[in-house]
């Protein structure tokens, strides 16, 4: 039998698209026979954006989670904002124009927290799996990030203890689409680059989400092509099986996740004003003011209707009930190898999918090799709104679904398995 660590930061009772991936693949890992730890933060000193108490049943009974105390510095972000929440990745829920104090919130953030405000989890962490290591005989251990300070954790049990290591990465560290909108100084940036090229070239296995940040990986450490592994998220099939469609009588079309200001959505509206019928499009998740104005420039046929996170399960309702489902990228040169978890569960609900963003990206590869949808650039507003039209005119047929069984789950932690802790 296998035995295996998890360092995350992202466990249940936190909520979000952050905690999907290792939540979801350890459940398939247990069903293996695999022995699993994850380490975690006490969810009571947690600082987490969202929460989602329904996810804790998703937990295998078979994993041992050891939670730990934190030391984290948010009191300082809050004292300097005001606010009371934690913010969200990418800057969602921010008004149009941000504000001297927000930008000063950022600096802070981006300067003097380095890599991120959550490193004061680290020590605890550490502690915890040094003593798994001793009392259990783990030896293997997966370090996920964000946050990425998370990663230093692993690089100091390896360099301590001599564990293997491998680096996860959900989302790029460096070359995150916002990342210059910390205000970084050029020795931050040096320093953290640093950080970063230390951790890619240390760990004894490295994983991406996406082709496109693999070769980045691969170029900014030096290591050999193919040597870093592409494990897309992906998503649970057990989530839709007793789920059933009821799509409302409007045309109504469904985005889920981060909505912020690198999402140019005014061209959407400007192509949906050219059509005529009834449409709702429902925004679930967080969002910024532009965007928000942005979508109110829709035509009397537009129905516009926001609602704040919601737990998952009731999320994956909702993905079954539309016609038709919003795929947007930011509109940044990164974002070709940005594929966002949600996209996944898109695939798993099974309606069509109307993609905006980088149409060679990797995320617009994996929306036709399904053939789940179509994928557009933001300026192609003609092309969307021809879309959109054929689909309400056919009644938006639900997609096949054969051609997604690489992306569920219980797939991907097989080749977890197989592949990488080989």
């Amino acid at each position: 039998m296998k035995k295996l660590g998890i360092i995350t930061y992202y466990w249940p009772p936190a909520g979000g698209p952050g905690v999907q991936r290792w939540l979801k693949l350890s459940k398939y890992l247990a069903r293996e026979g695999v022995e699993l730890h994850v380490v975690t933060v006490d969810a009571d000193k947690a600082t987490y954006p969202l929460h989602d108490e329904g996810l804790l049943d998703e937990v295998h009974p078979n994993i041992t989670v050891h939670r730990t105390d934190t030391s984290e510095k948010f009191g300082a972000y809050k004292k300097v904002t005001g606010k009371k929440s934690v913010p969200f990745s990418g800057f969602s829920g921010e008004e149009a124009k941000v504000s001297f104090l927000q930008k000063v919130a950022r600096f802070v953030r981006g300067n003097f927290f380095v890599p991120d405000a959550r490193k004061g989890w680290n020590a605890h962490a550490y502690a915890a799996a040094v003593n798994i290591v001793q009392a259990h005989g783990v030896n293997h251990w997966i370090t996920t990030s964000p946050p990425h300070s998370t990663q230093l954790i692993g690089l100091k049990l390896q360099r301590n203890i001599g564990i293997q290591w491998i680096a996860d990465f959900r989302d790029p560290w460096t070359d995150i689409y916002y990342y210059r909108k910390f205000y970084p100084t050029a020795l931050t940036r040096w320093f953290e680059k640093e950080l970063e090229r230390h951790v890619f070239s240390s760990c004894d296995a490295l994983i991406s989400v996406s082709p496109s940040w693999s070769e980045l990986y691969e170029k900014k450490s030096g290591l050999p092509k193919g040597s870093v592994y592409t494990l897309t998220n992906g998503f649970d099939p057990e989530d839709f099986a007793s789920l059933k469609p009821q799509r409302p009588e409007v045309f109504t079309l469904l985005y889920a996740g981060t909505l912020a200001a690198q999402y140019p959505v005014s061209e959407l509206v400007t192509a949906l004003n050219t059509l005529s019928f009834p449409m709702c499009i429902k925004v679930v998740g967080s969002w910024d003011g532009k965007s928000a104005d942005d979508l109110a420039q829709g035509g009397d046929h537009i129905e516009v209707t926001f609602e704040e996170y919601i737990p998952k399960a009731t999320l994956n309702q909702k993905l079954l009930d539309c016609h038709m489902m919003l795929f947007l990228l930011p509109n940044v040169a990164s974002a070709t190898g940005h594929i966002p978890g949600k996209l996944f569960d898109y695939l798993g609900a099974g309606n069509p999918i109307l993609g905006l963003g980088p149409t060679a990206g990797d995320a617009a590869r994996i929306i036709h090799n399904a053939g789940a949808g179509q994928c557009f650039d933001y300026s192609d507003k003609a092309a969307i709104a021809q879309y959109v039209r054929q689909h309400y005119e056919n009644g938006s047929p639900r997609i096949e679904a054969s051609h997604m069984t690489d992306y569920a789950r219980d797939t991907q932690a097989r080749r977890l398995l197989t592949e990488i802790l080989k």
